[in-house]
């Protein structure tokens, strides 16, 4: 198998998967990443619904109460126990748990002072963050290999857990690691479990590989991973469209003809 290493430089901009490749990634050190290291997707997942509920009742006990400006409303959040994670955003509030998960405080402005609105909390539904990771390793994927992931998740669980690979300098590959395969054009994300690997749909940033297939695809209505597989559609047709939706907003029920019943009412 021929691989190479990817070098750990975050200035770079972010990878796109090549075709019949993997890619390794673990979590990167911190102080609290050891509560991710070995947790399960399912367990995960509990620290999320609890965390949201936390934050809900969060914006239920701050309901009504005025701040001077955001940095009194974080200090507020910390007295409470929040760990506030510092941003520009003047209309956020950033908080983030043990398992590295975060969730944003909704802030309205006024004059001169602001409060607590609501609250972010859809990235509670996918765990497992991009952000919290590093890429330690790619290589790519025999064609044998080619018709069965699962089989080449466990050879990939395996080989570096065992021997490795020439020059791998990660960690041996165990739960919370994530391990992507692009095989024939199209890209997988597995999460390590404990037993076995599941798929984790929406690990890689957003559009992240929706942005590459725009800068070649002719026709942005078939952005899907497959490139230029549809016919560009014309201009007039997309007016024609647009135009077609928006008598369908102005006057969402048929028109009903009135009957002219002049000949009955003599």
């Amino acid at each position: 198998m021929s691989e190479t290493i990817a070098a750990r430089d975050h200035d770079k901009p972010r990878f796109i998967l090549p075709d019949n490749t993997f890619a390794i990634f673990q979590l990167k050190a911190g102080d609290d990443y050891h509560h991710l290291r070995f947790s399960s997707l399912k367990e995960l997942n509990k620290q999320s619904a609890r965390f949201r509920a936390r934050i809900h009742d969060e914006v239920v006990k701050l309901y009504d109460m005025v701040f001077l400006d955001k940095s009194e409303v974080e200090k507020h959040l910390e007295a409470d126990g929040f760990h506030v994670i510092p941003t520009d955003e003047v209309d956020k509030a950033v908080v983030q748990d043990e398992f590295l998960q975060r969730s944003h405080f909704i802030i309205g402005n006024g004059d001169r002072c602001c409060w607590v609105e609501g609250c972010e909390t859809r990235s509670l539904d996918n765990p497992v963050h991009f952000e919290n990771y590093d890429r330690v390793y790619t290589g790519s994927i025999p064609f044998e290999k080619m018709g069965d992931p699962e089989a080449f998740l466990e050879n990939i669980f395996a080989q570096f857990n065992t021997t490795y690979a020439e020059g791998y300098t990660g960690r041996s590959v165990s739960v919370s690691d994530v391990i992507a395969l692009r095989m024939n054009e199209k890209a997988a994300c597995y999460f390590v479990e404990p037993f076995g690997f599941q798929e984790i749909p929406d690990f890689l940033p957003e559009n992240h590989l929706k942005n590459a297939e725009i800068s070649v695809e002719d026709d942005y209505d078939m952005i899907d991973g497959i490139i230029n597989n549809g016919e560009k559609r014309s201009i007039r047709d997309e007016l024609s469209e647009y135009h077609n939706m928006i008598e369908a907003y102005s006057h969402p029920f048929p028109t009903i003809e009135k009957k002219d019943h002049s000949d009955l009412e003599h």
